[in-house]
């Protein structure tokens, strides 16, 4: 398996992990490095691509929420 491979999975679980555990700051932190390490382009196909389907609707207007300033 291609390194960015295994970076991209590992990333995707700690931003999930942050998700459930409602830590914003866990979250920013991994995605700035996410985006450090693998480029904005593949950290935004995760996002949009691939992390909702693994959220529950809370867990995807918590995330929206985020993006916006609002705590949920």
């Amino acid at each position: 398996m291609p390194q960015d491979t295994r970076i991209a999975l590992f990333l995707m679980g700690e931003l999930v992990a942050a998700l459930r555990a409602n830590d914003p700051d866990a979250f920013r932190q991994w995605l700035s490095g996410g985006i450090q390490d693998l480029g904005e382009p593949v950290v935004e196909e995760l996002l949009l691509d691939w992390l909702y389907s693994f959220l529950t609707v809370e867990e995807q207007d918590r995330l929206t929420g985020w993006h916006l300033g609002v705590s949920l």
